[in-house]
C-alpha cells in the first residue's frame, strides 16, 4: 500500500487550512483576495500602507491591485488619498463601514486562536514556528511578501527619542513612530539575518 511521504501529508493539511481560513475570512459578500486588501488596510501601518505594498503582499501586479481597491472604493469600504510627502504614492484607509467589516472577518481568526489553544503548550509552539520558518522559505523564493510589526526590525531604533511622543526611529522610511504605529504590520520589516549581512549593507540600503 502506498503511503504520502511527510511533506505531502503537510502540504495537503496545509491546504485544507488554507480552505478553512478563507472560509472564515469571507464576510459581507466579499471574495478572499478583498478580504485580504480589507485585512491590510487594517493591520498596516497608514504611511506605508500603499497599493504598491498591497500588490506585493498579494502577490499580485500594480494593476490588478487598483482593480481590487477600485471595486472595495465603489462600495464604501475604502478611502483612497495621497501620501503628503510623495503624490505619487497612493494611500489606502478603511472607511467606518470597512472597519466594521474588518472586525467581521477578525472574529473568524478568533475562532482559529480558539482551535489553536486546544492544542498543547509544545504542539503550539511547534506548530508555529514550523509556520514561521515555511513563511519564510516561500518569501525567500519569491512567493510570498511577510508583512509584519517593527518588533524585531533590522531597521527600527527603538527608543531613539525617549521623551518623545513619538519615541521609535525607522531608518528605512527614515521617519519616528508611536508605541501604537510600530504594533502595526509594515511590508518592508527585515529580520535580522544569520548569515554573517554586515549592518552598514542595511545602512546602505535604507539611505538609498
Amino acid at each position: 500500500m502506498l503511503e504520502r511521504a511527510p511533506s505531502s501529508r503537510a502540504a495537503r493539511s496545509l491546504a485544507r487550512l488554507a480552505q478553512a481560513v478563507k472560509r472564515l475570512a469571507l464576510a459581507d459578500g466579499l471574495t478572499p483576495v478583498q478580504a485580504q486588501a480589507i485585512l491590510f488596510c487594517a493591520r498596516t501601518r497608514p504611511d506605508v500602507a500603499s497599493v504598491g505594498s498591497l500588490a506585493r503582499v498579494l502577490g499580485t501586479t500594480h494593476a490588478t491591485a487598483v482593480g481590487i481597491v477600485d471595486g472595495l472604493v465603489r462600495r464604501g469600504y475604502v478611502v483612497r488619498r495621497s501620501k503628503p510627502d510623495d503624490r505619487r504614492v497612493t494611500l489606502l484607509a478603511l472607511t467606518d463601514r470597512g472597519r466594521e467589516v474588518a472586525e467581521t472577518i477578525l472574529e473568524g481568526n478568533a475562532i482559529l486562536e480558539r482551535a489553536l489553544d486546544r492544542l498543547p503548550a509544545d504542539q503550539r509552539t511547534t506548530f508555529e514556528q514550523a509556520l514561521d520558518a515555511l513563511s519564510r522559505e516561500l518569501a525567500a523564493a519569491g512567493h510570498l511578501q511577510l508583512s509584519e510589526p517593527c518588533p524585531g526590525c533590522v531597521f527600527l531604533e527603538p527608543n531613539a527619542a525617549p521623551s518623545a511622543s513619538r519615541p521609535h526611529y525607522c531608518r528605512y522610511f527614515r521617519s519616528y513612530l508611536s508605541d501604537v504605529e510600530t504594533q502595526l504590520d509594515c511590508p518592508k520589516h527585515t529580520p535580522p539575518r544569520t548569515d554573517g549581512f554586515r549592518r552598514e549593507e542595511l545602512r546602505l540600503r535604507a539611505a538609498r
